[in-house]
C-alpha cells in the first residue's frame, strides 16, 4: 500500500476556487457548508461543530469555544475563524451583518433538520436562502492524490487488521468477540476510528445484509462474513470477505463463485465515461443467470471518502457517469433466508483509460 502524501493546503486552495465557481454559475453571494465532511474537505476543520461560509473573496469558519486551540492546528491561513459566545447560527448572523444583507446564499438543505432551516432564517434576516445541496458532494467525488492515497492506506490497514483476526476462527467463538478483536486490531494497525459498525455475521445470520454482531458461537460449516473499514486522515475504507468454518458445502461454493464473478465482471466495467447503472447490471447480470437474481436486492456499489457513502452510487437507477478520481466500492451478495449469505466488496479508483483496485485481500471461499 501507497502511505498518503502530507500536506494538503495547496489542495484546499483548489477546493474552495472550484466551489467559488460553481457559486458564480449557479448566481449565488456565497454558500454556508454545515455538513462536517464537507468543512474537512474544504478547510481540514475535523471538529463536531462547525459552519463555513465560503464567499468570493473570503472564508470563515464559525465554531465553538472547544475548538478554539484545535482550529488553530487545522485550518490553513487565508480561512477567517469565528469562535461562537454562543449559537453558531447567531454569530453567523453578526458575521452577515457585519458584511451587509440582501444577498443570496446557498444552504445545504439536506444537512439541516427543519427546526435548523428555521432558525437559521429567524438568525439571519435580509438573506434569501436556497438550497444547494450537493455542490460540495459532487466536487468530493472526484478525489485528488492526496484523498485517493489516504484511501489506499486506509485499505491497507483494514486488510492487515483481518489478516491478524482470521487465525482467532473457531468454532465456539462469538460474533462479538471476533468484532471486537477486529476493531481492536484495526486501531493497532493505525486506524482513527471506525467509519461504521463492523460486521460479522455467521450461520444463517449471514444472509442479513446488516447484520449486528451477536452471540451466535460460529459453528462447523458456517459462512462467516466480515464487512469493516479503517478510516485514515478522515478517509475511510469499507471491504467484505466471506469465509467457512471448515470445508464448504457445493450450494456454498456455488454462491459464492457467482458473487466472485458478478464482482470481478463489475470491476472489469469500471472506467471514466462509464454510466454507474452499466456496472450495477454487470454484477446483475451474472447473478440473475446463475439463479440468484432475487437473492440480491440492493446496489451494486457507493463512492467512498471522508463518508463511507457518498457519490456517485452504483444501481440500478443511477444517472450519473463514472469519471476520473471516483472511488468506488462494488460489492455483490446472494443471501439465502435461514441458510447464509455471500458478500465480497471492493475498493476501485476510477483512472484515466480504466481502473485500479486498491484491495487485495484473497477473494477465496478459505476454509478457516
Amino acid at each position: 500500500m501507497t502511505e498518503p502524501a502530507g500536506g494538503t493546503g495547496e489542495f484546499h486552495v483548489s477546493r474552495l476556487r472550484r466551489v467559488r465557481d460553481r457559486l458564480h454559475d449557479d448566481r449565488l453571494d456565497g454558500l454556508l457548508v454545515s455538513n462536517l465532511a464537507n468543512l474537512r474537505y474544504l478547510c481540514g476543520f475535523s471538529g463536531s461543530s462547525g459552519l463555513l461560509l465560503v464567499e468570493p473573496g473570503a472564508a470563515t469558519l464559525i465554531t465553538d469555544f472547544r475548538y478554539q486551540t484545535q482550529v488553530a492546528m487545522e485550518v490553513r491561513e487565508g480561512i477567517s475563524v469565528s469562535i461562537a459566545a454562543e449559537d453558531l447560527f447567531a454569530e453567523l448572523a453578526v458575521l452577515l451583518r457585519e458584511t451587509g444583507g440582501g444577498r443570496r446564499l446557498g444552504f445545504e438543505e439536506g444537512n439541516l433538520t427543519v427546526r435548523e432551516r428555521r432558525e437559521l432564517g429567524e438568525a439571519c434576516g435580509g438573506v434569501v436562502w436556497e438550497p444547494a445541496g450537493g455542490l460540495v458532494d459532487s466536487l468530493r467525488a472526484e478525489k485528488d492524490p492526496v484523498e485517493a492515497g489516504c484511501i489506499e492506506w486506509a485499505v491497507g490497514v483494514a486488510e492487515e487488521a483481518l489478516s491478524r483476526v482470521l487465525p482467532n476462527v473457531r468454532t465456539g467463538i462469538t460474533e462479538l468477540v471476533l468484532a471486537a478483536e477486529l476493531d481492536y486490531h484495526l486501531r493497532l494497525a493505525g486506524s482513527e476510528s471506525s467509519p461504521f459498525d463492523t460486521i460479522v455475521a455467521s450461520g444463517p445470520r449471514s444472509a442479513l445484509p446488516h447484520a449486528r454482531p451477536g452471540e451466535h458461537q460460529l459453528e462447523g460449516g458456517d459462512l462467516v462474513l466480515f464487512d469493516f473499514g479503517a478510516t485514515v486522515d478522515g478517509y475511510c475504507s469499507d471491504i467484505t470477505r466471506t469465509f467457512t468454518v471448515g470445508r464448504a458445502a457445493p450450494w456454498q461454493r456455488d454462491m459464492h463463485a457467482a458473487v466472485r464473478e458478478a464482482a470481478e465482471l463489475a470491476i472489469r466495467a469500471v472506467g471514466p465515461g462509464v454510466p454507474a447503472r452499466e456496472v450495477d447490471r454487470a454484477a446483475r447480470d451474472v447473478l440473475e443467470e446463475a439463479g440468484f437474481g432475487a437473492c440480491f436486492g440492493h446496489g451494486t456499489g457507493h463512492g467512498v471518502g471522508l463518508e463511507v457513502h457518498e457519490m456517485p452510487r452504483i444501481n440500478r437507477r443511477s444517472r450519473e457517469e463514472l469519471k476520473v478520481g471516483n472511488v468506488v466500492t462494488i460489492e455483490p451478495g446472494v443471501y439465502l433466508p435461514g441458510r447464509g449469505g455471500v458478500r465480497l466488496e471492493e475498493v476501485v479508483l476510477v483512472e484515466n483509460g480504466g481502473h485500479r483496485v486498491l484491495s487485495s485481500f484473497s477473494r477465496e471461499l478459505a476454509p478457516l
